[in-house]
Protein backbone atom coordinates (compact mmCIF):
# COMPACT_ATOMS: atom_id res chain seq x y z
CA UNK A 1 0.00 0.00 0.00
CA UNK A 2 1.16 3.51 -0.84
CA UNK A 3 0.49 6.00 1.96
CA UNK A 4 -0.92 9.38 0.90
CA UNK A 5 -1.25 12.37 3.22
CA UNK A 6 -4.42 14.36 2.59
CA UNK A 7 -4.80 17.70 4.37
CA UNK A 8 -7.96 19.79 4.44
CA UNK A 9 -9.53 22.63 6.39
CA UNK A 10 -11.98 22.16 9.27
CA UNK A 11 -14.94 23.71 7.48
CA UNK A 12 -18.02 21.71 6.56
CA UNK A 13 -17.53 21.67 2.79
CA UNK A 14 -13.99 20.26 2.96
CA UNK A 15 -15.18 17.68 5.47
CA UNK A 16 -18.09 16.79 3.17
CA UNK A 17 -15.83 16.27 0.15
CA UNK A 18 -13.58 13.74 1.90
CA UNK A 19 -16.27 12.10 4.06
CA UNK A 20 -16.97 9.16 1.75
CA UNK A 21 -13.25 8.52 1.52
CA UNK A 22 -12.90 8.59 5.30
CA UNK A 23 -15.92 6.29 5.67
CA UNK A 24 -14.40 3.68 3.38
CA UNK A 25 -17.08 4.09 0.71
CA UNK A 26 -14.52 4.64 -2.06
CA UNK A 27 -12.27 2.12 -3.80
CA UNK A 28 -8.82 3.45 -2.93
CA UNK A 29 -6.95 0.90 -5.07
CA UNK A 30 -3.49 0.49 -3.52
CA UNK A 31 -3.54 3.78 -1.59
CA UNK A 32 -3.89 4.28 2.14
CA UNK A 33 -4.84 7.79 3.22
CA UNK A 34 -3.70 9.73 6.26
CA UNK A 35 -6.13 12.58 7.02
CA UNK A 36 -4.88 15.87 8.46
CA UNK A 37 -7.03 18.86 9.42
CA UNK A 38 -5.54 22.35 9.53
CA UNK A 39 -6.41 26.03 9.32
CA UNK A 40 -6.23 27.17 5.70
CA UNK A 41 -3.38 29.62 6.33
CA UNK A 42 -1.44 26.86 8.10
CA UNK A 43 -2.00 24.61 5.09
CA UNK A 44 -0.90 27.36 2.70
CA UNK A 45 2.33 27.71 4.70
CA UNK A 46 2.91 23.95 4.97
CA UNK A 47 2.50 23.56 1.22
CA UNK A 48 5.49 25.80 0.57
CA UNK A 49 7.72 22.92 1.64
CA UNK A 50 5.56 20.22 0.02
CA UNK A 51 4.59 18.79 3.41
CA UNK A 52 1.46 16.93 2.27
CA UNK A 53 0.77 14.87 -0.83
CA UNK A 54 -2.65 16.47 -1.33
CA UNK A 55 -3.62 19.65 0.45
CA UNK A 56 -6.40 22.18 0.53
CA UNK A 57 -5.11 25.65 -0.31
CA UNK A 58 -6.39 29.14 -0.89
CA UNK A 59 -6.53 29.71 -4.63
CA UNK A 60 -4.67 32.98 -4.08
CA UNK A 61 -1.75 31.05 -2.54
CA UNK A 62 -1.13 28.79 -5.52
CA UNK A 63 1.62 30.86 -7.21
CA UNK A 64 3.73 30.46 -4.05
CA UNK A 65 3.39 26.68 -4.38
CA UNK A 66 3.83 26.26 -8.08
CA UNK A 67 7.19 24.47 -7.93
CA UNK A 68 5.92 21.79 -5.55
CA UNK A 69 2.30 21.31 -6.63
CA UNK A 70 -0.14 21.05 -9.48
CA UNK A 71 -3.66 22.40 -9.02
CA UNK A 72 -6.32 19.70 -8.88
CA UNK A 73 -9.47 20.28 -10.95
CA UNK A 74 -11.66 18.77 -8.23
CA UNK A 75 -12.61 19.73 -4.68
CA UNK A 76 -12.72 23.47 -5.26
CA UNK A 77 -14.96 25.87 -3.33
CA UNK A 78 -16.32 28.52 -5.69
CA UNK A 79 -18.38 31.54 -4.70
CA UNK A 80 -21.07 31.73 -7.37
CA UNK A 81 -22.36 35.21 -6.54
CA UNK A 82 -21.57 34.79 -2.83
CA UNK A 83 -18.44 34.57 -0.73
CA UNK A 84 -16.62 35.81 2.37
CA UNK A 85 -18.43 38.46 4.39
CA UNK A 86 -16.93 41.82 5.31
CA UNK A 87 -18.36 42.76 8.70
CA UNK A 88 -18.26 45.56 11.25
CA UNK A 89 -19.85 46.14 14.63
CA UNK A 90 -23.43 47.27 14.25
CA UNK A 91 -22.51 50.67 15.69
CA UNK A 92 -19.67 51.14 13.19
CA UNK A 93 -21.33 50.53 9.86
CA UNK A 94 -19.55 51.66 6.71
CA UNK A 95 -21.56 54.55 5.17
CA UNK A 96 -24.25 53.43 2.74
CA UNK A 97 -23.02 53.50 -0.84
CA UNK A 98 -19.34 53.37 0.15
CA UNK A 99 -17.52 50.45 -1.46
CA UNK A 100 -14.13 50.97 0.13
CA UNK A 101 -12.19 49.87 3.18
CA UNK A 102 -9.31 52.25 2.42
CA UNK A 103 -7.58 53.45 5.57
CA UNK A 104 -9.29 50.94 7.87
CA UNK A 105 -7.71 48.18 9.96
CA UNK A 106 -9.28 44.95 8.70
CA UNK A 107 -8.88 41.50 10.25
CA UNK A 108 -8.13 38.91 7.58
CA UNK A 109 -7.65 35.13 7.69
CA UNK A 110 -4.21 35.29 6.07
CA UNK A 111 -2.18 37.30 3.56
CA UNK A 112 -2.32 34.56 0.94
CA UNK A 113 -6.03 33.84 1.22
CA UNK A 114 -8.48 34.48 -1.60
CA UNK A 115 -10.59 36.44 0.87
CA UNK A 116 -7.81 38.98 1.39
CA UNK A 117 -6.78 39.26 -2.26
CA UNK A 118 -10.34 39.68 -3.52
CA UNK A 119 -11.07 42.28 -0.82
CA UNK A 120 -7.92 44.23 -1.69
CA UNK A 121 -8.92 44.11 -5.36
CA UNK A 122 -12.47 45.25 -4.73
CA UNK A 123 -12.33 47.50 -1.68
CA UNK A 124 -9.14 49.52 -1.72
CA UNK A 125 -5.87 49.76 0.15
CA UNK A 126 -6.79 48.90 3.74
CA UNK A 127 -4.43 47.82 6.54
CA UNK A 128 -4.62 44.01 6.81
CA UNK A 129 -4.44 42.47 10.28
CA UNK A 130 -3.83 38.71 9.84
CA UNK A 131 -5.26 36.41 12.49
CA UNK A 132 -6.71 32.95 13.00
CA UNK A 133 -10.05 32.88 11.19
CA UNK A 134 -12.03 31.87 14.29
CA UNK A 135 -10.78 34.96 16.16
CA UNK A 136 -11.92 37.53 13.61
CA UNK A 137 -15.53 37.95 14.75
CA UNK A 138 -14.41 38.49 18.34
CA UNK A 139 -11.80 41.04 17.27
CA UNK A 140 -14.48 43.00 15.42
CA UNK A 141 -16.89 42.79 18.37
CA UNK A 142 -14.23 44.06 20.76
CA UNK A 143 -13.24 46.95 18.51
CA UNK A 144 -9.69 45.67 18.03
CA UNK A 145 -10.15 46.26 14.29
CA UNK A 146 -12.49 48.41 12.21
CA UNK A 147 -13.78 45.50 10.16
CA UNK A 148 -13.15 41.83 9.51
CA UNK A 149 -13.47 39.26 6.73
CA UNK A 150 -15.31 36.11 7.76
CA UNK A 151 -14.74 32.87 5.87
CA UNK A 152 -16.12 29.35 6.11
CA UNK A 153 -19.44 28.89 7.92
CA UNK A 154 -19.39 32.21 9.77
CA UNK A 155 -19.99 34.11 6.54
CA UNK A 156 -23.57 32.86 6.28
CA UNK A 157 -24.93 33.87 9.70
CA UNK A 158 -22.71 36.72 10.84
CA UNK A 159 -25.74 38.81 11.84
CA UNK A 160 -26.51 36.21 14.50
CA UNK A 161 -23.13 36.98 16.04
CA UNK A 162 -24.08 40.62 16.59
CA UNK A 163 -22.21 41.88 13.52
CA UNK A 164 -23.29 43.97 10.55
CA UNK A 165 -22.56 42.52 7.12
CA UNK A 166 -21.31 45.34 4.88
CA UNK A 167 -20.18 43.46 1.79
CA UNK A 168 -20.31 40.02 0.25
CA UNK A 169 -17.06 39.59 -1.67
CA UNK A 170 -18.52 37.00 -4.04
CA UNK A 171 -21.40 39.30 -4.94
CA UNK A 172 -19.03 42.25 -5.47
CA UNK A 173 -16.70 40.09 -7.59
CA UNK A 174 -19.62 39.00 -9.77
CA UNK A 175 -20.74 42.62 -10.12
CA UNK A 176 -17.25 43.80 -11.07
CA UNK A 177 -16.04 40.93 -13.27
CA UNK A 178 -19.20 38.93 -14.16
CA UNK A 179 -17.50 35.73 -12.95
CA UNK A 180 -17.66 33.46 -9.90
CA UNK A 181 -15.03 33.95 -7.18
CA UNK A 182 -12.49 31.09 -6.78
CA UNK A 183 -11.88 30.64 -3.06
CA UNK A 184 -10.41 27.27 -2.07
CA UNK A 185 -8.83 24.51 -4.09
CA UNK A 186 -6.69 21.42 -3.75
CA UNK A 187 -3.09 20.91 -4.78
CA UNK A 188 -1.18 17.67 -5.39
CA UNK A 189 2.57 17.15 -5.22
CA UNK A 190 4.21 17.05 -8.65
CA UNK A 191 6.78 14.51 -7.45
CA UNK A 192 4.10 11.82 -7.13
CA UNK A 193 4.27 11.33 -10.89
CA UNK A 194 1.70 11.48 -13.66
CA UNK A 195 0.02 8.10 -13.09
CA UNK A 196 -0.36 8.51 -9.32
CA UNK A 197 -1.61 12.08 -9.74
CA UNK A 198 -4.26 10.91 -12.21
CA UNK A 199 -5.37 8.03 -9.99
CA UNK A 200 -5.59 10.18 -6.87
CA UNK A 201 -7.53 12.85 -8.73
CA UNK A 202 -10.09 10.25 -9.80
CA UNK A 203 -10.35 8.94 -6.21
CA UNK A 204 -10.90 12.45 -4.84
CA UNK A 205 -13.56 13.13 -7.46
CA UNK A 206 -15.26 9.82 -6.63
CA UNK A 207 -15.42 10.84 -2.96
CA UNK A 208 -17.22 14.07 -3.85
CA UNK A 209 -19.61 12.26 -6.19
CA UNK A 210 -20.38 9.64 -3.53
CA UNK A 211 -20.91 12.40 -0.99
CA UNK A 212 -23.42 14.15 -3.20
CA UNK A 213 -25.17 10.87 -4.05
CA UNK A 214 -25.55 10.03 -0.35
CA UNK A 215 -26.04 13.63 0.64
CA UNK A 216 -27.83 13.28 4.00
CA UNK A 217 -25.51 10.58 5.34
CA UNK A 218 -22.48 12.54 4.21
CA UNK A 219 -23.83 15.80 5.62
CA UNK A 220 -24.35 14.27 9.06
CA UNK A 221 -20.78 12.97 9.06
CA UNK A 222 -19.37 16.30 7.88
CA UNK A 223 -21.29 18.28 10.49
CA UNK A 224 -20.10 15.97 13.26
CA UNK A 225 -16.42 16.46 12.35
CA UNK A 226 -16.38 20.11 11.23
CA UNK A 227 -15.15 22.79 13.62
CA UNK A 228 -18.30 24.91 13.30
CA UNK A 229 -21.31 23.06 14.68
CA UNK A 230 -24.13 23.75 12.24
CA UNK A 231 -27.60 22.28 12.43
CA UNK A 232 -28.64 20.18 9.44
CA UNK A 233 -30.65 22.97 7.79
CA UNK A 234 -27.79 25.47 7.90
CA UNK A 235 -25.30 22.74 7.01
CA UNK A 236 -27.38 21.75 4.00
CA UNK A 237 -27.50 25.38 2.88
CA UNK A 238 -23.74 25.70 3.22
CA UNK A 239 -23.07 22.50 1.28
CA UNK A 240 -25.43 23.64 -1.48
CA UNK A 241 -23.30 26.76 -1.82
CA UNK A 242 -19.87 25.14 -1.91
CA UNK A 243 -20.17 21.47 -2.90
CA UNK A 244 -21.86 21.08 -6.27
CA UNK A 245 -21.04 20.70 -9.98
CA UNK A 246 -18.26 23.26 -9.61
CA UNK A 247 -16.49 20.94 -7.17
CA UNK A 248 -16.18 18.26 -9.86
CA UNK A 249 -14.42 20.29 -12.55
CA UNK A 250 -12.77 23.67 -13.07
CA UNK A 251 -14.95 25.21 -15.77
CA UNK A 252 -13.72 27.92 -18.14
CA UNK A 253 -15.43 30.74 -16.25
CA UNK A 254 -13.68 29.69 -13.04
CA UNK A 255 -10.31 29.43 -14.77
CA UNK A 256 -10.85 32.85 -16.32
CA UNK A 257 -11.73 34.23 -12.91
CA UNK A 258 -8.69 32.56 -11.38
CA UNK A 259 -6.56 34.31 -14.01
CA UNK A 260 -8.18 37.58 -12.91
CA UNK A 261 -7.60 36.91 -9.19
CA UNK A 262 -3.98 35.81 -9.58
CA UNK A 263 -3.38 38.65 -12.02
CA UNK A 264 -4.43 41.06 -9.30
CA UNK A 265 -1.92 39.43 -6.96
CA UNK A 266 0.79 39.81 -9.57
CA UNK A 267 -0.06 43.49 -10.09
CA UNK A 268 0.20 44.01 -6.33
CA UNK A 269 3.69 42.52 -6.46
CA UNK A 270 2.82 39.43 -4.43
CA UNK A 271 4.19 36.98 -7.02
CA UNK A 272 5.09 36.70 -10.73
CA UNK A 273 2.36 36.28 -13.31
CA UNK A 274 1.47 32.69 -14.23
CA UNK A 275 -0.70 30.96 -16.84
CA UNK A 276 -2.92 28.88 -14.59
CA UNK A 277 -4.13 26.47 -17.28
CA UNK A 278 -0.58 25.16 -17.62
CA UNK A 279 -0.64 23.92 -14.02
CA UNK A 280 -3.99 22.13 -13.72
CA UNK A 281 -4.20 18.33 -13.62
CA UNK A 282 -6.09 16.94 -16.62
CA UNK A 283 -9.21 14.94 -15.75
Amino acid sequence: MTKISLAFSPDTDDQFMVQALRDGRIDCANYEFEFIVGDIQELNDAAKSGKYDITAISMAAYPDLINEYLLMPVGSSIGDGFGPAVVTRKDRRIPLGTKSLAGLRVAIPGLRTSAFLSARTLLGDFEPVPMYFMDIAHAVEEGEVDAGILIHEMQIDCENHGLAKCFDLGALWLERFAMPLPLGGNAIRRSLGTQTISELTRIFKASIEAGLAGRQETLKGAISTAMAKLDENLGDRYISMYVNHRSLELHDDVLNSLDQLLGEGSRLGLYPAIEIRNHVVAL
